[in-house]
């Protein structure tokens, strides 16, 4: 008895791995020919080092520049926020078009070339001297990292997985909840050692040495490269049309606006980044206000990514089991009680604040990475999420302002922090409207 136990224990493990359902020994079609290991969970892997390397344009990775930028170049808060907020709108326009770049021209050209730029951005960014450069420098920085990086990765595993999306899509966002733990230390012992130039050139160089190399030697397309389909199996002995027409079917942007979900999922992107990125912007100046140094601005951003972490694991087990409005709602209604506790001037629950604006970020990148794929198809991701990661970089282009004033000219962050937490609830209200299409639901996809 035992022994049987265990070779339904191996095959279980076997059919997990290559992306099928289990279907033990003795009922499988003489026909099957032993299942390889599914190269998908090797793309896993691949797509959140992707993820982990938009750090230097992510807000968390440049928060620990800004005081270097602003001795630098002579720079008030507000000036600073002013120039970050002018550069990320100008890269948000771009990533539409980069998205249609990548359904065009495919994910391995545009990964490729993706690192090779954001080496390029890094470079430039450490040559920077003066407003007018730095300006540029966050132009690149924000369009490629954030932008493209963060729109390819996500649409490798959309290329892999279908059923196992959400599982997938945590366990790779489980990589930016790292970078947020280890990032900002490695960042601050680079600027220590090398000084922020420096800095700059040190990053450009694990890229190339690292994640480069990667990509050139291990990437593929997609499942069908090797014959496969997304969450493994083979097209040609399964016969399964629904899997077909998964690959190929989706909406164009003209019939994806015509759906709630889409606009909801747009402004949703946008108050997510807004807050996000002003709190994580504005970190120590935040704790600062209430007397508070370093230490405990660091150990916010310690528990706001192990926080994050946990909920993106546990979100992409729900994401393949509960409809995705409901953990839209959660997401940003969890946004929306951070700043409202920030706002209520308590500096004992200042961390507390973050690690809750973290599982509530933690759960929205989950819904971000399946609900684009699920809703609207394949066909043409790149564009479509294009304009989600726009809407959501103009987001954030506003959230660093809107604190920034709110500090300088209205004697705190406190009326920001309310201004943020009462827009965040509204959206997380509207999450209840996010279903899915019913053209998308009647086609039979999940």
């Amino acid at each position: 008895m035992s022994t049987n136990v265990a070779v339904l224990d191996d095959v279980a493990t076997e059919e997990f791995l290559c992306g099928g359902d289990f279907v033990a020994e003795s009922e499988k079609a003489p026909e099957d020919a032993p299942r390889k290991f599914f190269y998908g969970w090797l793309m896993l892997p691949v797509a959140m080092l992707m993820m982990m390397a938009t750090s230097p344009g992510q807000t968390f990775g440049l928060a620990f520049f800004n005081s270097n930028f602003r001795t630098a170049f002579g720079l008030s808060q507000t000036e600073l926020s002013v120039t970050y907020l002018f550069a990320t709108v100008v890269a948000a326009l771009a990533i539409p078009t980069i998205g249609g770049w990548v359904d065009r021209f495919g994910l391995k050209r545009s990964v490729r070339v993706t690192i090779v730029a954001m080496i390029a951005a890094c470079i430039f960014a450490s040559q920077v001297q003066g407003v007018v450069t730095l300006f540029f420098a966050f132009v690149l920085l924000r369009a490629i990292g954030p932008g493209s990086m963060a729109l390819m990765a996500n649409n490798t595993l959309a290329a892999w997985f279908d059923r196992r999306l959400g599982l997938a899509s945590g366990l790779m966002q489980v990589g930016m909840a790292g970078a947020l733990a280890v990032v900002p230390a490695g960042i601050l012992s680079l600027i220590n050692t090398f000084g922020w130039r420096g800095a700059f050139l040190a990053i450009a160089g694990i890229i190339a040495c690292l994640l480069l190399p990667l990509v050139l030697f291990f990437y593929r397309e997609s499942p069908s490269e090797l014959g496969l389909l997304p969450d493994g199996g083979s097209a040609s002995n399964r016969g399964d049309d629904r899997l077909a027409h998964t690959v190929d079917w989706g909406m164009d942007v003209a019939e994806a606006r015509q759906h709630r979900a889409y606009w909801i999922l747009i402004v949703s992107a946008m108050a997510w980044a807004m807050v996000g990125t002003g709190l994580v912007f504005h970190l120590d100046a935040i704790f600062q206000s209430k007397g508070m140094g370093l230490g405990d601005s660091a150990r916010a951003m310690f528990y706001l990514a192990i926080s994050m972490g946990a909920m993106q694991l546990v979100g992409g087990v729900l994401a393949d089991r509960l409809p995705l409005q409901w953990l839209l709602v959660v997401a940003i209604g969890l946004i929306a009680a951070s700043c409202a506790l920030l706002a209520a001037g308590q500096a004992t629950m200042f961390v507390a604040a973050y690690a809750v604006y973290g599982a509530g970020q933690g759960l929205k990148t989950i819904v971000v990475s399946t609900a684009w794929a699920r809703y609207f198809g394949r066909a043409h991701l790149g564009k479509i999420r294009g304009i989600s990661i726009t809407a959501a970089i103009a987001g954030s282009s506003i959230g660093p302002l809107v604190l920034g004033v709110s500090a300088d000219y209205l004697g705190g962050f406190t009326p920001a922090l309310w201004l943020l937490s009462g827009v965040a609830f509204v959206v997380s209200i509207l999450g209840f409207w996010a279903t899915q299409p019913a053209v998308r639901a009647s086609s039979g996809q999940v």
